[in-house]
């Protein structure tokens, strides 16, 4: 009786330990799950506020002209040459630093911007993901 005792110990302490294995498994893998998740988050958020800040400089360059409206020659919209100034390609990455870092990554890489029939194109690089996000325009080409 004595050793049939000795193996029921052994097959619980075995099932134990197994049991323990894989609640370690489980919760490494839950935690590589939600780290993915707050990267893509991030990178989300990144992207989006990005073409939010291109939107901003794209409006505000119609809003500029707007005063304008009735000149001859009327004044033409140029969004490639505005998604190629620093400064707005600087504000689109700004405005995705800070979105990332408010989710809980880090952003550091710069913003492509560009004309792609009536749509500018944000694209940018987090986590070795590529991200993109897209605005109708009435037309990239100037007007």
């Amino acid at each position: 009786m004595r050793g049939e005792r000795g193996q029921a110990l052994l097959i619980a302490a075995l099932i134990i330990g197994i049991g323990a294995l894989a609640i370690v498994g489980l919760r490494v893998v839950q935690d590589r799950v939600l780290a993915n998740a707050e990267t893509r988050d991030a990178g989300e958020a990144a992207v989006e506020a990005a073409a939010a800040a291109v939107a901003d400089a794209y409006i505000a360059q119609l809003e500029s002209l707007r005063v304008h409206a009735f000149d001859v020659p009327r004044p033409r919209v140029d969004v490639a040459d505005l998604l190629a100034h620093p400064a707005t390609l600087e504000a689109a990455r700004a405005a995705a630093s800070e979105a990332a870092a408010r989710n809980g990554g880090v952003f550091d890489g710069a913003v492509d911007a560009r004309c792609v029939g009536a749509t500018i194109e944000i694209e940018l690089s987090h986590a070795g993901r590529r991200l993109r996000a897209s605005l109708p325009v009435d037309a990239c080409s100037p007007r």
